[in-house]
């Protein structure tokens, strides 16, 4: 009977278990190279996301200087249109009040037929902002109409009376805009040597804006 080589089958055994050991080892480094590999992957991907990000926040911060809205943020900061405190809208209002009786009666007066023209301020209203601008909750805008019925001598006068409230905007804390003006004239003949009846009446629309920020 043959002698079993035990020497060569404990050497075998061995280069199987160092094989199996090795393969493991192999597997494991694997899984772990993979999911080292997974999470580099998502920490690339999360910075990239965040300089992208970032990038956009440059590019609106570009386009607010050359679209020139920096420029306009600074000019309704300094008209007043931008109030801080909600509270301070109703002392504003008075402000605006007193402002508009000083241009209609002291301004305006020597262009006008006083007797014939009136003005009204009507209630104050939140301005509908439109939904797609998704400003912040916190930003309202109100605006005040103030109804001018003009009664003028000719169309000369209306163009300076245009003018002087253009240039009375700035005694306002807001801004103020012409809204809509209609026009009619009289179907009287005017006598130049006595001029008791306005040629021209002027209907106009006048928006007043302040914004709570």
């Amino acid at each position: 009977m043959r002698q079993i080589d035990w020497s060569a089958l404990f050497t075998g055994l061995i280069a199987l278990i160092l094989s199996i050991v090795i393969g493991i080892s192999i597997v494991i480094g694997g899984q772990q190279y993979y999911q080292a590999s997974k999470k580099w992957y998502k920490k690339q991907q999360m910075n990239f996301l965040a300089l992208n990000e970032e990038r956009f926040r440059l590019q609106d911060a570009l386009d607010v200087f050359d679209n020139l809205y920096y420029d306009r943020l600074q000019h309704f900061t300094k008209s007043g249109f931008f109030v801080q405190e909600p509270n301070l809208i109703t002392d504003k209002r008075l402000e605006m009040y007193e402002e508009i009786d000083r241009l209609f009666n002291v301004k305006l007066a020597d262009l006008l037929f006083i007797n014939k023209s009136s003005y009204e301020i009507l209630e104050q209203n939140l301005y509908p902002i439109p939904k797609f601008l998704a400003t912040d909750p916190q930003f309202k805008t109100y605006q005040t109409q103030i109804h001018f019925k003009l009664a003028l001598l000719h169309e000369g006068d209306l163009f300076k009376l245009l003018q002087r409230i253009e240039f009375h905007n700035h005694k306002f804390t807001g801004l103020l805009n012409l809204q809509s003006c209609k026009l009619s004239g009289s179907n009287k003949k005017i006598n130049t040597n006595n001029i008791s009846t306005p040629y021209l009446n002027a209907d106009c629309i006048w928006v007043w804006y302040l914004s709570t920020i």
